[in-house]
């Protein structure tokens, strides 16, 4: 089973290598439209994906989600908690 495993792993990296390689030699005679819908694709992958949204529509990113947690628990450790009874005495004045 894991030689298939390794032939396989070996066609699709020889497709990637054959893929990448028709690619370059396009570019080197694309036109400025086709260069800049393909740099446009490029721009558009590197960019992070949203892992949800925000109740205004704004997107949420890993990167934001990664950041809300740290600070969470720095909160933690600092102290800078309430207990859900002090929330709900809070929420009274709402």
């Amino acid at each position: 089973m894991k030689s298939l495993t390794l032939q396989s792993n070996k066609r699709k990296s020889m497709n990637t290598v054959k893929i990448k390689e028709e690619i370059s030699e396009y570019l080197q005679h694309a036109d400025d439209r086709v260069l800049k819908l393909i740099h446009g694709l490029i721009k558009a992958d590197q960019k992070p994906s949203p892992v949800g949204y925000k109740m205004d529509g704004t997107p949420i990113t890993k990167e934001d989600l990664i950041a809300r947690a740290e600070k969470a628990e720095e909160d933690i450790r600092t102290g800078r908690v309430k207990t859900s009874k002090q929330v709900r005495e809070e929420m009274k004045n709402w």
